[in-house]
């Protein structure tokens, strides 16, 4: 029991380490916003553009914001683009941070549990009582 439940309390110690890396992009001040900067490629519409055939399209820098109710598109200049690219970034690490922690937190309850049921024990209990399994 014990060798098992030293490996267990290492393994939450390792965990409790990853912890700091995991919530780094929390602690980080720069602005966010909750969208994506990219590049998009379409055909203008004009008969005669060299889009027209579809084997050289159109480009445009795009934002995309993703609102409560919906998304926007807005067509960026490269220096508007060079201004929001860095918190869409902040924005889409944020969202990795909390996705990495959800599953370091469910790991941690596990371990947890695996410790609790490694340090239970029925000694002192009466023979009526051993019978009945623990939670």
């Amino acid at each position: 029991m014990s060798d098992a439940l030293s490996k267990l309390r290492q393994q939450l110690r390792q965990k409790l380490a990853e912890l700091d890396r995991l919530l780094l992009p929390a602690f980080d001040s720069a602005p966010i916003l909750p969208g994506t900067v990219h590049v998009s490629k379409h055909r203008c519409g004009k008969p005669h553009c060299h889009c027209a055939s579809g084997r050289e399209l159109h480009e445009a820098l795009r934002l995309q914001i993703r609102f409560q109710d919906g998304t926007a598109n807005r067509c960026l200049s490269a220096e508007a683009g060079a201004f929001w690219r860095p918190r869409t970034e902040a924005y889409r690490r944020l969202r990795k941070a909390g996705r990495a922690f959800r599953k370091w937190e469910k790991e941690v309850r596990g371990l947890l549990e695996a410790i609790e049921r490694a340090r239970q024990s029925m000694e002192g209990l009466s023979d009526e009582d051993r019978k009945r399994p623990l939670r």
